[in-house]
């Protein structure tokens, strides 16, 4: 079966969800006290980095951290993968924009939540579900965090999946599970 048909069977989904939903997703909220502190540290809307030795060991698998370029358009390139996100799209992903491993429409929302992340100073929170560009199909809940490496404007993002609500049903482009 080919990804167009699996996106058509399997639309894409990407449900903003409010920050007081965190209290359903223990890691994430444990992750959104850690931004909290070191933005108040910095006392500055954003702080310019996590301190990977504060965050909890189980998520780094999970996290990606992401730079935002803006011109010709806004994109976001990964600056770190972790290594579970990596062996899904099954290559490192450091380096590559979201462009190159999501599929227009899903890399378009991704960009789309950072950059309202970066213009309200607030993380983001959704349930995202979507096809994969070679089939899989994917459904997590995922938390973007704004960060500021000049204390002044939103220059790149942390972000997470919830582990407990990943699910990925691997599919290649022929529908073979």
């Amino acid at each position: 079966m080919s990804t167009d048909l699996l996106r058509k069977w399997f639309p894409t989904v990407n449900q903003i969800l409010p920050l007081d939903a965190l209290a359903e997703y223990p890691d994430l909220a444990e992750l959104h006290r850690i931004w909290l502190s070191a933005r108040d540290a910095a006392s500055a809307p954003w702080p310019a980095r996590l301190d990977m030795l504060d965050l909890p060991t189980r998520l780094l698998p999970y996290v990606m951290l992401l730079d935002l370029e803006r011109e010709p358009r806004p994109l976001l390139r990964v600056r770190l993968a972790g290594t579970y996100v990596c062996e899904k799209y099954g290559r490192e992903l450091r380096g590559h924009t979201t462009d190159d491993f999501f599929a227009a429409q899903d890399a378009h929302n991704v960009v789309d939540s950072a950059l309202r992340s970066a213009e309200t100073s607030q993380p983001d929170l959704a349930r995202r579900e979507y096809v994969t560009l070679n089939g899989g199909f994917w459904r997590y809940v995922r938390l973007i965090l704004p960060l500021s490496r000049n204390g002044k404007t939103v220059d790149s993002f942390f972000k997470v999946l919830d582990p407990a609500s990943l699910t990925l049903i691997s599919r290649d482009a022929n529908g073979s599970a």
